[in-house]
């Protein structure tokens, strides 16, 4: 993570060298994430029944959200089916088929008259081939004479049935043998015993005649082309109508209705599981690559990973619960806060992170929204816009601001990717969703971003300006009790947060802690010149030792003071270094002069216990706390005394050994000076003396 406005860090030296518990609770955590959101997109692919079928009665009622129309391709079959017999009807002979009918209806009459008849077998067969000429083979006609009139009855249905499905398409003469064959082979699909079903096979052949004296193709084709002029027949409903009703039987019509509305959740299959699996183990690689290469200090702190995760699996559910409703209308699934998670992480983090894990939430949002395409992008898009929209978070209505500007985005993101659907009226109603999806956003990030601080520990810009608030209680308690030191802490955070800038230090950060850097000077205030009545010292009657164990615990006092009021780690880091261990000069040398030539003065009992600046920040403070100390005893000083005044002090501190540890380099040093003596100088510039005026008597 750069070290930039708007990204809180830990002090120097944390993220050097990560202890293994580190690393390792990172990665438990970073997979615990990734199983959650396998276990997430699974479940929205994992096969599972249909929520409706045909013939089966609906556990629910389905009223329609929005005007739509569908294709009943049930009644529009009915009127082609209509159009193909009036045109048959024109072509083919009805009469031909009744007077089959009535012949096959004769022979079998015939047949069961003949079977109880006293006489010879072949006069019975001779008698029914004079009366019926037919191929009728002789074997058949023998079982058919030797039959039960219940068989003979049971194949005389069976028969007619077949003729009748024959002849009730054209029959002619080009085709009169494949019909004659068709019906053979339907014959032997009968649920009779053998014998009968050839004989069946055979009598159908036989009776089957021409009943139409044009081509059967061109009759066919007739038809065929009347049945595609009829004009489809749709089932029109309107917003807030009845779809289906639960008990009701699902029906073709009922089910198509279901699916244009998007009321049928997608059946799923095993492939599609395994490939969103690897899906959401590729996007967790890319995270891993990505934090590894470019983000080496989050990948190394378990609580940045922990608040990246849980703001990550909050906007998967959030996605999830919306593709859930997006099953049943699309429009939900612009509902999607995936700008959520690019302003949160641009507001806290940077930008870079913000970016990365924006498009990756886009994914994630295309994924567990089954790859719709408008819906896909508008999340891919919606990411990115987030991340881009904020870059240093000082003031929460700067949130609003950039809010504002990510609604009427994403109101224009979701109209044109509303567009591909194929209703006009869908375009205007996504954009609206869409401003919505802003404002949720917003919200979100405004109550995400408390929790992702006490998580992780990064402190916003924002919240640091609310630490130098005169409101904040310890500020107030340092107005009350030690208003010297207050207005000292005041200069001091003017002068640092001008080196801040100038160095590309934490400006923010340098000011708060300078205003609580001497925060525990409230415990025995009059002992510090500051804060002392006019003609009182704290100090009269101490021994040295003791005023300088009295002015160092004023470091101690302000940490636990500062902790105990929770302020960020980085501020009471900062407090318990600002003087490092430096000497108290004034009552060392009191101690020096006390003491007898003979006698040595401890030099380690006149120093600060604390540790020496470990940032660029805490060193800032330092050498301003210094300065503006030092500055207070110049009686109208010149800019040249003044610069001198800073360079002296700076070159104390680091002939001191005070800054090794800082990370300052001379050419840091050198615009330091710079900006504390133009600071000096607009503060201590030469006034001119008014002259009093007095009236004259008389005047």
């Amino acid at each position: 993570m750069e070290d930039r406005e708007g990204s809180r860090r830990s002090p120097k030296g944390r993220h050097r060298g990560f202890p293994a518990s580190g690393k390792v609770r990172s990665l438990l955590i970073s997979l615990a994430a990734l199983l959650v959101l396998l276990v997430v997109v699974v479940l929205e692919y994992l096969p599972r029944p249909a929520r409706f079928e045909v013939g089966k009665p609906s556990t629910e009622t389905i009223i329609s959200p929005r005007d739509f129309q569908v294709l009943d391709e049930e009644a529009t079959e009915i009127l082609r089916e209509q159009e193909r017999r009036r045109v048959q009807d024109i072509f083919v002979s009805r009469d031909a088929l009744e007077r089959t009918l009535s012949r096959l209806e004769d022979f079998f009459s015939r047949v069961e008259v003949l079977s109880g008849e006293d006489m010879p077998e072949e006069a019975k067969i001779s008698s029914l081939r004079q009366d019926f000429e037919s191929g009728i083979s002789e074997g058949t006609l023998k079982l058919l004479l030797g039959s039960s009139p219940e068989d003979v009855r049971l194949l005389y249905t069976s028969v007619s049935r077949l003729v009748t499905q024959a002849m009730s398409h054209p029959v002619s003469y080009d085709n009169l043998e494949e019909v004659k064959k068709e019906a053979a082979e339907k014959a032997m699909s009968l649920s009779l015993v053998e014998d009968f079903r050839r004989a069946a096979a055979e009598i159908a052949s036989a009776f089957i005649v021409v009943n139409t004296a044009y081509s059967a193709e061109a009759v066919n084709r007739d038809m065929e082309e009347a049945a595609r002029a009829v004009s489809p027949v749709y089932a029109r409903y309107v917003a807030g109508q009845k779809i289906v009703g639960k008990g009701e039987i699902i029906t073709p019509l009922i089910l198509a209705s279901l699916q244009e509305v998007g009321a049928l959740s997608p059946m799923g299959s095993y492939q599609q599981v395994a490939g969103v699996a690897l899906i959401a183990v590729l996007v967790y690689l890319g995270a891993v690559f990505f934090f590894l290469r470019y983000r080496k200090g989050v990948a190394g702190e378990w609580r940045y990973v922990a608040a990246l995760c849980l703001l990550f699996l909050v906007y998967v559910f959030l996605t999830r619960l919306f593709a859930l409703l997006a099953d049943q209308n699309p429009l939900w699934g612009y509902l999607s806060p995936s700008a959520l998670v690019g302003l949160t992480l641009a507001a806290m983090m940077d930008g870079l992170t913000a970016l990365f894990l924006g498009l990756t939430a886009g994914i994630v949002g295309g994924v567990l929204l089954k790859g719709n395409f408008p819906l896909t992008m508008f999340v891919l898009l919606s990411g990115v816009a987030g991340a881009l929209a904020i870059d240093r978070l000082r003031k929460r209505d700067t949130l609003l601001k950039a809010g504002a500007g990510v609604s009427a985005f994403l109101a224009l993101d979701a109209m044109l990717t509303a567009s591909l659907f194929k209703e006009l009226r869908l375009v205007f109603l996504s954009g609206a969703i869409g401003l919505g999806n802003g404002v949720l956003c917003v919200l979100l990030t405004l109550g995400a971003i408390p929790v992702m601080e006490r998580i992780s520990g990064i402190i916003t810009p924002m919240h640091m300006l609310e630490l130098a608030s005169p409101d904040h209680p310890l500020m107030k308690l340092l107005v009350s009790k030690a208003p010297g030191t207050y207005s000292h802490s005041i200069v001091v955070g003017n002068l640092a947060e001008a080196a801040a800038q100038a160095i590309g230090a934490d400006p923010i950060l340098t000011r708060v802690a300078s205003y609580y850097h001497d925060v525990g000077k409230v415990k025995r205030p009059t002992f510090f010149v500051e804060n002392q009545p006019e003609g009182f010292n704290g100090h009269d009657g101490l021994k040295p030792n003791l005023s300088a164990l009295v002015i160092t615990a004023h470091v101690k006092e302000g940490v636990e003071l500062a902790r105990e009021y929770r302020l960020p780690p980085e501020v009471v880091e900062i407090i318990r270094q600002h003087h490092g261990t430096s000497l108290v000069r004034y009552f060392y040398a009191q101690a020096l002069k006390d003491t007898g030539p003979s006698e040595k003065v401890a030099e380690s009992r006149f120093r600060y216990p604390g540790r020496k600046p470990q940032t660029k920040e805490a060193a800032v403070v330092m050498l301003a706390d210094s300065v503006e100390a030092a500055a207070k005893a110049l009686d109208r000083p010149t800019p040249v005394q003044l610069e001198q005044l800073v360079r002296n002090m700076i070159r104390e501190r680091l002939e001191d050994g005070q800054l090794d540890e800082s990370g300052l380099t001379l050419a840091d040093l050198e615009r330091i000076t710079r900006e504390f003596t133009r600071v000096l100088c607009g503060m201590y510039h030469v006034r001119v003396e008014y002259p009093s005026l007095v009236k004259e008597k008389g005047a």
